[in-house]
């Protein structure tokens, strides 16, 4: 139960992109102001929207599935107590993975030390050649490699990592996340991508 009586679904739905296909899917700020109405099931479908999302950004900042399930609740907690303050004009995408970004700094800064629980991570795995079982056994273990690189990145690189590659969000939106300029953001992505060796090729992540 949230504290103003709205309940937050244990088990976030899948990723949407914020769009409206069609007339009768409404965009995300038009969820957020039915939202502000009064209406509580245009927030859950908000979080069926872009929960899986948040969740899946914050075990891959802060290393723990647990205290991401955390972080996810609290992110939509904070956009409910938020919610009367917000005004229509930018992307409730971005204002969604501001909260949940900061929830995840504030989680680091509180550790003594990071974990690195990549192998209860659940990360994507890109196929291989149908009926190549080599291939997707490299394919996998390219994928794996991949994602304990990026969760060794440091936090803020890390950050505009999975917020551009894995949640396409747009330059402007990370900077927004970030609380950075559009300039900041391309440079840490760079710096990031330099970081990040293809351990087969030993060469950048293409």
């Amino acid at each position: 139960m949230t504290r103003t009586g709205t309940v937050i679904p244990i088990r976030p739905g899948g990723v949407g992109d914020g769009t409206a296909g069609a007339t009768s899917v409404p965009t995300d700020e038009e969820l957020l102001i039915a939202f502000r109405d009064g209406d509580e099931g245009a927030f859950d479908r908000l979080v069926e929207r872009h929960g899986g999302a948040v969740k899946g950004f914050a075990t891959r900042v802060v290393g723990d599935p647990h205290l991401a399930e955390d972080i996810f609740v609290e992110t939509f907690l904070r956009v409910i107590e938020t919610v009367p303050r917000w005004r229509p004009g930018g992307s409730v995408r971005s204002f969604v993975f501001t909260i949940a970004y900061r929830l995840c700094m504030d989680a680091c800064r509180r550790r003594t030390r990071h974990l690195r629980a990549v192998d209860r991570l659940d990360p994507p795995v890109t196929p291989g050649v149908l009926g190549d079982p080599e291939g997707t056994a490299v394919a996998s273990e390219r994928a794996r490699a991949l994602e304990r690189a990026i969760v060794a990145l440091p936090e803020a690189h890390r950050a505009v990592v999975l917020l551009t590659y894995r949640h396409d969000l747009t330059a402007r939106e990370v900077a927004e996340v970030l609380g950075c300029g559009d300039q900041e953001v391309r440079s840490r992505l760079s710096y990031a991508r330099r970081l990040l060796r293809d351990p087969v090729h030993g060469t950048p992540w293409s």
